[in-house]
C-alpha cells in the first residue's frame, strides 16, 4: 500500500471545529460525566425540599452547580483554548502528514503505530490518540474520501481504529 498523504491548515475554523468535536467525544466518554448526573440528582431532592418545606436552598445550589457544569465550564474551557490556539507556533501553519506501514510521519518524527492508543473517526474528521496527547485531522486534510478510507482501513489493519 502506497503512502497516504495528509495536508491542512491549521486554521481558526478548523481550531472550533477540534474544539466542538473533541469536547462532546470527551464528555460523554469520561467517568466524570456522572458528576453531571449527581448534580441533576440533587436537583431532583431540591425540588422535593422545596416543594415540601419551603426551603429552596438545595433547589439553588443544585441548579447554580448544573448550570456551571453543563454550560459555563465548556466557555472557560474553550477560551483557554483558544487563547493557547492564538499562541501556538503552528497557528495557521500548513500541517503535512503521511501514513505508512511504519506509522504517521510529520518531518522528521515518526508516531509510529505502537505509540498510538487508538484511532476515533468522529463525524467527517478523525482523532489519533496517544498516551502523551492527542492529534486531529480533519475531513479536508485527506486529498479525496479514497485517501481517507484508505486511511481508515490502515488503521483497521493495525488494530487502532475505534469504531
Amino acid at each position: 500500500m502506497s503512502d497516504i498523504k495528509i495536508s491542512y491548515v491549521w486554521d481558526e475554523h478548523n481550531f472550533n471545529k477540534l474544539f466542538k468535536e473533541a469536547y462532546d467525544y470527551q464528555f460523554k466518554n469520561s467517568p466524570r460525566r456522572f458528576i453531571g448526573w449527581l448534580f441533576i440528582a440533587l436537583a431532583q431532592f431540591g425540588v422535593v425540599a422545596a416543594l415540601k418545606k419551603g426551603n429552596i436552598a438545595l433547589l439553588l445550589f443544585s441548579t447554580i452547580l448544573i448550570v456551571y457544569w453543563y454550560f459555563i465550564k465548556k466557555i472557560i474551557v474553550k477560551k483557554r483554548a483558544h487563547k493557547e490556539f492564538l499562541n501556538s507556533p503552528l497557528k495557521d501553519k500548513k500541517i503535512e502528514l503521511t501514513a505508512g506501514d511504519n506509522g504517521i510521519k510529520q518531518g522528521n518524527r515518526l508516531l509510529s503505530w505502537e505509540e498510538i492508543e487508538k484511532i476515533v473517526p468522529i463525524q467527517d474528521d478523525i482523532f489519533i490518540f496517544t498516551p502523551a496527547k492527542s492529534y486531529y485531522i480533519p475531513f479536508n486534510g485527506f486529498k479525496s474520501i479514497e485517501d481517507k478510507n484508505r486511511f481508515k482501513q490502515l488503521a483497521k489493519e493495525k488494530g487502532k481504529l475505534q469504531a
